[in-house]
């Protein structure tokens, strides 16, 4: 196999919130009241390596504008600036990209979202250059507060979270249709589900599924919840130059938790322990864990370190992957 990507990795958060919504409006605030307005200013860096020899960078700058009234759409810009590289004797590229998002909630039971951008990326070897637009678009159902549901839409290059390539070595782009819902059937139980359609511009498909049962053992601080989970992936085709199962599954015991150390400090844990099958081979198993921490410089300035470390196992051969980062938050200014 000529590359290890990065393209499935079982869950290691174990309560992920299928209500995130996502951002941003036009810019039309002038006559706004200060009072009305909530600012937030996100920097971040993160550099994501594997035992294939793969590694991402990537530094991002973010401001996004919430408004008190619900009436209002939010709006959101952020750019990206990345280094990418593959394994040894694989290309290396440059890139960034910049996205603007819009999010208006209509009401207490439709949320509805809408991005668009453009990646912008550079052949370190052949010097050659390339632009290509991205977007998304989100509705989210809450009938109820124990109920929700969002469907989404989009298309973008694939490189953040694999190192995708076609059989003439350029990075693929995937048209993603992805439904998922969470219902918390009582105070202490939530059941997650999620299933995942993408068509790759190499004319390769996948289909992943994943469902997830979590059990509050503190839902309150600190905050404690373990569970099972469930994944599944499937490819059309099977590709020689990237990762791409025709039948693979994975079974896991999760555990997620924040533990407030004082009125500065918390810290958040999220494992798994894992066993995974993929047709033609035997079943292996894996395990993954992620450490980050939230410190409060200020009452409107955070500092969020992280670091997370993934084994796994694909045809039956050992793969480690980990990624550290740090996120400088600013809020309400």
């Amino acid at each position: 196999m000529d590359a290890i990507n990065n393209t499935f990795i079982p869950s290691n958060k174990a309560l992920v919130s299928c209500l995130m919504i996502g951002v941003a409006a036009p810019i039309t605030a002038q006559a706004d009241s200060v009072d009305d307005i909530i600012n937030d200013f996100t920097a971040q860096a993160s550099v994501y390596s594997d035992s294939g020899g793969i590694r991402i960078e990537d530094r991002s700058v973010q401001y996004q504008r919430h408004y008190k009234n619900k009436n209002k759409p939010n709006w959101k810009l952020e750019a990206h600036d990345y280094d990418v590289s593959g394994e040894t004797g694989k290309d290396t590229h440059h890139g960034a990209d910049i996205v603007g998002t819009i999010t208006k909630e209509f009401n207490d039971y439709i949320t509805t979202e809408l991005s668009v951008g453009a990646v912008y990326m550079e052949n370190q070897r052949t010097r050659s250059y390339s632009q290509r637009g991205k977007y998304k678009g989100k509705v989210t159902l809450k009938p109820n507060n124990k109920v929700s549901l969002g469907l989404e839409h989009g298309e973008d290059l694939l490189f953040k979270e694999a190192i995708i390539e076609d059989d003439n070595n350029k990075l693929v782009s995937g048209k993603t249709t992805r439904i998922a819902g969470s219902w918390r059937a009582a105070e202490r139980i939530i059941a997650e589900g999620s299933s995942q359609y993408r068509e790759l511009s190499d004319g390769n498909r996948s289909k992943q599924h994943r469902g997830a049962l979590l059990y509050g053992i503190s839902t309150g601080t600190p905050w404690v919840w373990v569970g099972v989970e469930a994944q599944s992936l499937s490819y059309d085709e099977t590709k020689s130059n990237y990762w791409s199962p025709q039948d693979y599954e994975a079974y896991a015991l999760i555990a997620s938790g924040n533990f407030k150390v004082n009125d500065k400090l918390s810290v958040n844990v999220n494992g798994s322990v894992n066993r995974t099958k993929e047709d033609g081979f035997d079943w292996a198993s894996g395990r993954s864990v992620t450490v980050g921490a939230d410190y409060a410089l200020s009452k409107n300035i955070h500092i969020k370190p992280y670091a997370s470390y993934l084994e796994s196992n694909r045809e039956n051969v050992g793969w480690d992957g980990s990624r550290v980062g740090v996120s400088f938050v600013v809020s309400d200014f």
